[in-house]
């Protein structure tokens, strides 16, 4: 629970942040989170879980063929294992949330795909040499989820596939520590 407590205090203020600037650009709109029609969202939907899928197989391959990989597994697992499967799910819907708004609907219309995603990895530096591979795939999940918005023009299938991925990644890891200290 102090997981979910930190992450809701962080992310509270992001998500002002986030809105304060995208209405000071005028573009406070619904239309940024909801498509206009059935086939749009049908659509979205699909990109948005296409996308996680990709950045869900990409992790777990790496995961098991790079040392690299499982050392941050392991340094992850400090603090996100254990965790119960509703508090895995409400980081990941908080997590994919707020930074897509934050990243995607208030910093990428005004800086650009290239500038966004490298903010976006800086943003998931921690000064620790272990978490430096994890910088540069968020530098890369930036590119995705940038370009899936710009493909788009809509938050919906970015938000999807950033809390998709970071739900199963997460309930991944949970499970896997869960089983080796049994």
């Amino acid at each position: 629970m102090r997981v979910l407590a930190t992450a809701g205090k962080i992310y509270s203020g992001l998500l002002a942040l986030a809105l304060t600037w995208i209405y000071f650009q005028d573009r406070l709109k619904w239309t940024l989170f909801t498509p206009l029609s059935e086939e749009r969202l049908a659509r979205d939907l699909l990109a948005g879980l296409a996308v996680a899928v990709f950045v869900i197989c990409l992790s777990l391959f790496a995961s098991r063929n790079f040392a690299w990989a499982q050392l941050l597994e392991d340094e992850f697992s400090k603090v996100l294992v254990p965790l119960p499967v509703w508090e895995i799910l409400a980081l990941a819907l908080l997590s994919g949330l707020v930074e897509e708004i934050l990243f995607r609907g208030a910093i990428q219309p005004a800086f650009g795909l290239v500038s966004t995603s490298l903010l976006f990895g800086l943003a998931h530096i921690i000064p620790r040499r272990a978490f430096l591979p994890w910088s540069a795939y968020a530098v890369f999940a930036g590119f995705l989820f940038g370009s899936l918005f710009e493909l788009t023009h809509n938050l919906l299938p970015v938000i999807v596939a950033h809390s998709v991925s970071n739900f199963v990644l997460i309930l991944v890891l949970n499970r896997r520590k869960t089983v080796q200290t049994v």
